[in-house]
């Protein structure tokens, strides 16, 4: 305020902050800090689970960022007044300007004094006789500049002749200017009365409630229709990746079905201002039975049957199961390091966490199948166990018994008791395995050996090793499923949209204006003197100055030769 005029009344003083308000330097101040902010807001994603964020930056700088608004900033108040003073500032600058512009774009004054004639950069002189036909000069330029407007004015003896092209050239200012305002305003709009949130809907049920965060919280917003899943569908790429899924979707309005359509990544359905998009796809719940192998020594198989999401207990032994996912496929890169990437599908899988009495909670990714090696060798029933919970520190545990053979759990427990039998003061031989495997054997298939019993042998001796191990009175074992997924939907409503997309094709057509139309203005003078008559072409551009001033010689010398053959 130091550099303030003095005011003599307050109009002044307002009328002063206004021009100051639409001046170039506040206009750039501005989008400088505008851009800093959007940087920060693409680079920090916005509206995630608050712990994610924690443990991310640490509780210190969770707090700072936290404090600013960062996790949510396109709401912070900040944020939304420094959009609001661009968009003033915008309002300034056209307000004061827009009238001058268009003044002088209808002016175009034709008058040029002999002071400033002598500043153009483009400016060339001939003396010819007074007999000279001036109208034969004039016709001349009008004839090498087609498609030019031109303005004939006489002063006293001096006529000027102004031509012009491109000379609405300032609407593409307007309209850039105009068009920053219109989409600003629109993202603003978007911002104070739009919603995106997200929707999950099970296969055959509807939902009509969508969840948001919105700064540190979750927002729930009910929509006034329901959205039903009838089907969804997924297909993969050879790596296991998703190629596509596709959600049948029904739109219940008071009732009444009043829509279906399938929808797509990238390709929306649109109700009532609503726009749904396919976003995600997970388990809906699908339907689980396990095979309980019990560890006790009894042979005993059970089995218990439940859904993902939900949780089971062993009222026997109080292990619980929580089933917290389940994939029907399970694609891996199978080939060793430094080898070219071979993926294998190693079929269904659950995801549980198991806890009991006196168990340190694990979580473990049962296989449905047993690992088939590259060599199609059975290497038996194997899991992925993660002593900390995270999904990250799974490690494999290969079981050795081929679980989904039932056989070879009676095997296993005929090979424990005849080699119990035959060890002799609890030292084991290999000759005593192999007694004992054949004894079981016999007990267990006669004397009708299985094809691969070698291969059961060596899974059977493993086993041996691995499962008394396990801490745990019953092993789960993925038996059978039933698939059902929940197709994940993002509802959006942007009542600015429409008016960005208006913004940014005024922005488009201002550019092109700007940069493709510049206004280019040429000027004859026909002045009398002692000598006879002093002809001027004077011209001026103020955009594209290599091509003007080729522009410009090549028609000095057409002119140049015109005005020749007059004198002649």
């Amino acid at each position: 305020m130091a550099n303030m005029p003095p005011m003599q009344s307050f109009p002044e003083f307002i009328k002063y902050l206004w021009q100051r308000l639409g001046s170039m330097s506040l206009a750039i101040i501005l989008l400088v800090v505008l851009s800093v902010a959007s940087v920060i807001g693409t680079v920090l994603l916005q509206n995630q689970d608050q712990t994610d964020y924690l443990q991310q930056f640490g509780p210190l700088w969770y707090w700072v960022f936290r404090s600013l608004g960062l996790f949510d900033m396109y709401h912070t108040w900040w944020f939304l007044t420094i959009l609001g003073f661009l968009m003033l500032s915008l309002t300034s600058c056209l307000w004061r300007n827009v009238p001058k512009m268009l003044k002088e774009m209808r002016s175009r004054k034709a008058t040029v004094s002999a002071k400033a004639l002598k500043r153009f950069n483009y400016l060339k002189q001939w003396q010819l006789s007074s007999e000279t036909d001036t109208n034969a000069l004039q016709e001349s330029l009008r004839q090498r500049l087609q498609g030019w407007e031109f303005r004939l004015v006489e002063e006293g003896d001096t006529q000027y002749l102004r031509a012009d092209k491109g000379r609405w050239n300032k609407w593409g200012y307007i309209l850039v200017h105009s068009a920053i305002l219109v989409i600003l305003v629109g993202g603003w709009m978007g911002a104070q009365y739009g919603f995106r949130g997200n929707m999950a809907v099970p296969e055959g049920k509807s939902e009509k409630e969508i969840s948001f965060l919105q700064g540190t919280e979750t927002g729930h917003l009910t929509m006034p229709f329901e959205v039903r899943c009838n089907s969804f569908s997924i297909d993969f790429f050879p790596t296991g990746a998703p190629k596509e899924f596709r959600s049948n979707l029904t739109i219940i309005d008071g009732g009444k079905e009043v829509l279906t359509s399938d929808i797509i990544v990238n390709e929306p359905l649109y109700y009532k201002g609503v726009r749904i998009y396919q976003a995600s796809f997970g388990d809906g719940g699908s339907d689980i039975t396990f095979k309980l192998f019990h560890m006790d020594g009894s042979e005993a198989i059970t089995t218990a049957k439940t859904q993902v999401y939900k949780s089971w207990i062993d009222t026997d032994t109080g292990i619980s199961l929580k089933i917290t996912d389940f994939k029907p496929y399970n694609v891996e890169n199978m080939a060793n390091p430094g080898e070219p990437k071979k993926f294998q599908d190693l079929g269904p899988a659950v995801e549980y966490e198991m806890r009991g009495p006196g168990l340190k909670a694990v979580k473990i990714k049962a296989f449905m199948n047993p690992f088939i090696d590259a060599d199609g060798n059975n290497q038996g029933s194997f899991l992925m166990i993660s002593l900390s919970g995270d999904k990250a520190d799974y490690k494999p545990v290969a079981l050795g018994l081929d679980l989904t053979n039932k056989d070879e759990w009676k095997l296993f427990h005929a090979f424990l008791r005849h080699l119990a039998a035959l060890t002799e003061n609890g030292k084991q031989t290999k000759e005593a395995n192999l007694e004992a495997f054949k004894a079981a054997m016999t007990e267990v298939f006669g004397d009708n050996r299985p094809k691969g019993f070698q291969q059961m042998a060596m899974r059977t001796l493993q086993a041996v090793n691995m499962l008394p191990q396990l801490p745990w009175p019953i092993l789960p074992m993925l038996d059978d499923f039933n698939q059902h997924y929940y197709t994940g939907l993002q509802l959006a409503q942007d009542p600015g949209m429409n008016v960005v997309w208006i913004g940014s094709a005024l922005l488009v057509i201002g550019l092109c204006i700007m940069f493709y139309m510049p206004h280019r203005k040429l000027w004859l003078i026909i002045k009398p003197n002692d000598a006879g008559i002093q002809v001027s072409l004077a011209g001026m551009a103020n955009r594209n100055h290599l091509v003007f001033n080729k522009d410009f010689h090549d028609l000095f010398t057409k002119m140049d030769n015109d005005f020749a053959s007059f004198s002649s």
